[in-house]
């Protein structure tokens, strides 16, 4: 619409002096609510971050710097239910890796799952440290620039990726939640995951735990194409896992399982190609490599983004569902997506913390020899 303006044929009347006179206190009232609103928030003090540090004695000056200054910074970022789970510098000191964990509004504990990766570089100019989020635009660049671009954590960022290298439009079903039958463990991320750059390889990964190292079975049947259990528990430098190919997929697809206890994978599936049915044991989790406690990351990934598994397989998490899950419901893989409340408020769909598996090998033979039965 082109701008207009109007004029009006009368000039307008007068201002009624007493209804002038009504809003004056009405006006003070407001602005005393206004000030007293303002006072209570003024009142109000920041969240405590709490940053556990070592004794002063063990740090060089600029690692005192980073963690004097690192409460500072998380609230800077807007994240003040961060926890600093691990730390590692490199050898001149000027460049850090920060695992820091995200706590449970609700409860105040610390979830565990993979943590947020924060890089923290040291500049000289402004005397101060400052923090490279990966969500922020060129991390991945600026990671393989630094002087942790050779360690295992590396794998998670991917500065070359592209939307257009997969996955394909596909929904991939009959899955079952990763843990024996009727037992329940929490679901700590799923949508929300943000612990690899890009971040949407993540948005189709889950975490799962219940505070144990939690007996792992094979949500769905397949070959061992890559595995590795030497690392020592809690480890956070050496991630443990296993990987199962699919060959019913078109294109192939890979079960990654993260995560693992140090010798829990079986030794009979300790070679390449063995065959793992669904429902079966391939490991425990614990909480070695990207972690923040006792957790099992879960993806499945095409052959096209799958990564070399120099340490451990990776890739752009595919859209899958589970049989046993009831909600976000998939008609056309009959299966449901696993996600949190506070996911779903902002993601779309319905949310819950817990779920129990039906994920029994029994029931699995059971239909192998009666298929008539089942069908009718």
């Amino acid at each position: 619409m082109s701008d207009q303006t109007y004029t009006p044929d009368t000039e307008p009347s007068p201002p009624n002096r007493r209804s002038s006179k009504i809003w004056i206190p009405i006006l003070i009232l407001a602005l005393i609510t206004v000030y007293l609103l303002l006072g209570d928030n003024a009142l109000t003090t920041a969240k405590e971050i709490i940053i556990p540090t070592p004794a002063s004695t063990e740090l060089t000056p600029l690692e005192k710097l980073l963690y004097t200054q690192l409460p500072a910074l998380i609230r800077d970022a807007g994240e003040e239910n961060w926890t600093l789970d691990d730390i590692h510098f490199n050898e001149a000191k000027t460049q850090a890796v920060l695992w820091m964990a995200e706590n449970d509004p609700e409860t105040g504990a610390t979830l565990a799952r993979e943590p947020q990766i924060v890089l923290a570089i040291w500049d000289d100019a402004v005397g101060s440290w400052t923090l490279h989020l990966t969500s922020d635009p060129g991390f991945a660049d600026l990671f393989m620039t630094t002087d942790f671009r050779d360690d295992e954590i590396a794998g998670r960022f991917n500065p070359n990726a592209e939307p257009k290298a997969g996955p394909s439009a596909a929904i991939y079903g009959g899955y079952k939640l990763p843990w024996q039958a009727g037992l329940t463990k929490r679901l700590t991320w799923s949508v929300a995951h943000s612990s690899c750059t890009p971040k949407y390889y993540c948005t189709n990964a889950y975490d799962f735990a219940d505070g144990s190292m939690f007996e792992v079975t094979a949500a769905k049947s397949g070959y061992v194409y890559h595995w590795r259990d030497t690392c020592r528990n809690g480890d956070a430098g050496c991630t443990n896992s296993i990987t199962l190919e699919d060959r019913t997929t078109n294109p192939w697809t890979y079960q990654i399982y993260m995560h693992f206890a140090q010798n829990s994978i079986p030794p009979e599936l300790k070679e390449k190609g063995v065959y793992v049915a669904q429902g079966q044991k391939i490991g425990r989790a614990d909480d070695t490599g990207l972690s923040s406690g006792h957790h099992l990351h879960f993806m499945v990934v095409e052959k096209s983004t799958l990564d070399s598994c120099r340490n451990y397989c990776f890739g752009y998490a595919v859209p899958i569902t589970f049989t046993d899950v009831d909600i976000n419901w998939d008609a056309s893989t009959q299966g449901g997506r696993p996600r949190l409340e506070s996911e779903a408020r902002w993601y779309g769909g319905t949310g819950r913390t817990n779920y129990v598996s039906g994920n029994d090998p029994n029931a699995k033979l059971w239909y192998q020899f009666f298929p008539f039965i089942m069908n009718h």
